[in-house]
């Protein structure tokens, strides 16, 4: 058997040992997001606006912001604006470090870390089950911030915007009118 010959033969039995491509299956278009809880509702804001997640690290205090401003913290070298959501969004509650969790989020030049109760992790939507619709239960304050809801798994969740959280004029000026 010549080389080419032998090359031929390689070539045939390899072709006919190959794994056949699997047909297209329909794809249904998926949704990724961060599945977190904030004062006993489920959110899940897009995986792409949270640049990671963290325990709520200690901070300093500043005078003269808004109450739920909770300071700075020193995170990877970055001063961050620490805030707490739950209270932005005129809940007062304890904070329990254990469970809470930080999501840093940056919009343009704005960076913060927002303080939730706490973050369930990575969820998968199917595109199909997003609905414009808000969850009946969602509150009013946080209604402006929501962009729709997603069902997975017996579990509503409400679509929470960073965007729009970073372009409200009250977020945007967490200091007080008077000191």
């Amino acid at each position: 058997m010549t080389p080419f010959e032998h090359i031929r033969n390689l070539q045939q039995q390899a072709r006919s040992n190959r794994f056949n491509l699997p047909e297209k299956q329909s794809e249904d278009e998926r949704w990724n997001g961060v599945g977190f809880t904030l004062n006993d509702q489920r959110f899940a804001v897009q995986i792409g606006e949270v640049l990671e997640i963290l325990p709520v690290p200690d901070t300093t205090p500043l005078p003269g912001v808004q109450p739920w401003a909770k300071g700075v913290a020193n995170v990877r070298g970055r001063l961050l604006p620490i805030i707490d959501l739950g209270e932005f969004l005129g809940n007062k509650r304890s904070i329990n470090k254990s469970v809470n969790r930080i999501m840093v989020i940056e919009k343009n030049e704005l960076a913060a870390g927002l303080i939730v109760d706490e973050v369930q992790g990575m969820v998968h939507f199917s595109a199909s089950n997003f609905s414009e619709k808000l969850p009946v239960n969602l509150s009013e304050v946080v209604q402006p911030f929501s962009t729709g809801s997603y069902h997975h798994q017996d579990t509503l969740y409400a679509v929470f915007s960073t965007e729009l959280l970073t372009m409200n004029s009250r977020f945007l000026k967490a200091a007080k009118d008077k000191f």
